[in-house]
């Protein structure tokens, strides 16, 4: 059972209740080697990890009857959430492994799996024929596997496979979508792309699952374990991850940030004060015995991992999770191209996006991008459809800048009085003061797209009350240059101007 505590754009505090307890989404499971795990569960588990993934195929062939008779938490030590894979990493990494679907079902119930994965087919980044046989493949084995999940105390993920074809991941969503029994979706094949940091191809591949997908249902995301990705996915309504990227960049000596990945002796100081950064410098670091710095670096990755699913979960409490995005967005130039096509969603987002919270905090408006905060959209749409109406009937149309909360006083008797102002837009004088006309704060200096902005909105609503006989008349303000950008444009459409500071 899934419940869903609190959301912003398509992100999700949430509830996953399993057989063995519950975990809070967003969530990250670690992998854990059943072979080679130089960090303990242990300390994997003091660093705020309450569940962890392993790989089913590597236990049955290492373990074999032992797991059964231990348990897979038992073998692992760990007495948390465990989620167990098939053996589809391999697949995709070796080109097949020999184990059958009902064999590795069994072996995942056997082994005592809170939440366990078919046997699907990894896509990977290949062409489009390849891309459909293993949409087709894994469709075809979640059907033949309902008889051995049906009343399975196990929770069941039904991977949605198709990669960079979009279509493909369409149709292997819809069809998933339809078949009983699984708890939880999971979004296969990103790692390829992650690895080249190619962000928009796996945030494209989510849009496209996810839209198909019932939102009563967690999504999970294999192989996602960079802290830039996380808060994107989010974002678009991903709840798990999972990824064993922190312990293979510590063991190739690489150093997680927020935003990119270091080689430690490339740092002569810690942009970080985690346990293990706030005791050593990067040069003690770097001379530590082999193993001790694999898992110093390991454990240091693990909590810029857990630092970012706080930090995604408070920006969803406080419905800053856009100006989270942002913020990111200046740290990578991937991150940037993130946010950019995050524009192809603003339908999907501003219908989840809740109209209020309990709290409501004012908008951070910083460049062109916010404009395409679904909040911001939501507002920009009821002005307009306002404005549709506010000109009917009347004989002369007043715009003036807004420049103070105090500006909010409405129209004059005879007279229309719109505001307009920065990526808001326009403003009619009778919504003045009602969130987030009046509850934002903005950079004083505006991207070109955003003064573009306010040219194109100008040319439209002058447009509009010229074929209805209005009269438009436009204030500026001498001092402020984004007004004498509108006026400029205003004498250029032959509308009349007045200098009102």
């Amino acid at each position: 059972m899934f419940h869903i505590r609190d959301v912003d754009l398509a992100g999700r505090i949430g509830r996953l209740k399993l057989k063995r307890g519950d975990i809070e989404t967003p969530a990250f499971f670690p992998v854990i080697d059943p072979i080679r795990q130089e960090l303990g569960v242990e300390e994997i588990r003091a660093a705020g990890f309450k569940q962890v993934i392993t790989n089913a195929y590597l236990l049955l062939r290492r373990f074999g009857d032992e797991a059964i008779r231990r348990g897979v938490h038992g073998i692992l030590g760990f007495d948390g959430i465990v989620m167990t894979d098939s053996g589809a990493y391999q697949i995709l990494e070796y080109g097949g492994i020999e184990v059958e679907q009902d064999t590795i079902i069994e072996y995942q119930k056997a082994i005592g799996s809170d939440i366990g994965v078919i046997l699907d087919v990894p896509t990977g980044d290949v062409d489009y024929e390849k891309a459909k046989a293993t949409v087709e493949i894994t469709l075809k084995r979640a059907l033949e596997a309902l008889k051995l999940i049906e009343g399975s105390s196990v929770s069941w993920v039904l991977p949605i496979q198709g990669g960079r074809h979009l279509d493909l991941v369409e149709l292997s969503a819809r069809e998933a979508s339809r078949i009983p029994y699984y708890s939880i979706y999971g979004v296969g094949s990103p790692t390829e792309f992650l690895e080249r940091y190619e962000l928009t191809v796996v945030l494209k591949m989510i849009y496209s699952a996810k839209k198909h997908l019932p939102d009563s249902k967690p999504v999970h995301l294999f192989g996602a374990g960079h802290p830039i990705i996380i808060p994107f996915a989010v974002a678009l309504g991903v709840d798990m991850f999972d990824s064993a990227s922190y312990i293979l960049y510590a063991r190739d000596g690489r150093y997680m940030t927020d935003y990119g990945v270091y080689r430690v002796e490339e740092l002569e100081y810690f942009p970080c004060t985690c346990p293990v950064c706030s005791r050593m410098e990067p040069r003690d670091l770097a001379e530590l015995p082999k193993d001790e710095r694999v898992k110093m670096l390991a454990l240091h990755n693990l909590y810029v991992i857990k630092r970012t699913i706080d930090r995604v979960k408070q920006s969803i409490r406080e419905g800053r999770l856009w100006d989270y995005l942002e913020e990111l967005s200046r740290r990578h130039p991937r991150a940037l191209e993130a946010l950019r096509v995050f524009r192809r969603f603003h339908r999907y987002l501003e219908l989840r996006t809740p109209h209020s919270k309990g709290e409501v905090y004012g908008l951070k408006l910083y460049s062109v991008e916010s404009m395409w905060n679904p909040r911001v959209v939501r507002f920009r749409v009821r002005s307009w459809r306002l404005i549709e109406t506010l000109l009917e009937g009347v004989e002369e149309l007043l715009l003036k800048p807004l420049l103070s909360d105090e500006e909010c006083l409405g129209g004059d008797a005879g007279v229309n009085v719109i505001y307009y102002t920065p990526y808001l837009g326009l403003v009619p004088a009778v919504i003045c003061g009602l969130y987030p006309s009046t509850q934002h704060v903005k950079s004083r200096v505006h991207d070109m797209g955003v003064l573009d902005d306010l040219v194109y909105s100008l040319r439209a609503i002058s447009a509009k009350a010229r074929s209805r006989g209005v009269r438009v008349k436009v204030g500026y303000c001498g001092s402020l240059s984004w007004t004498l950008v509108v006026a400029m444009e205003a004498r250029m459409l032959g509308l009349d101007t007045i200098d009102l500071c």
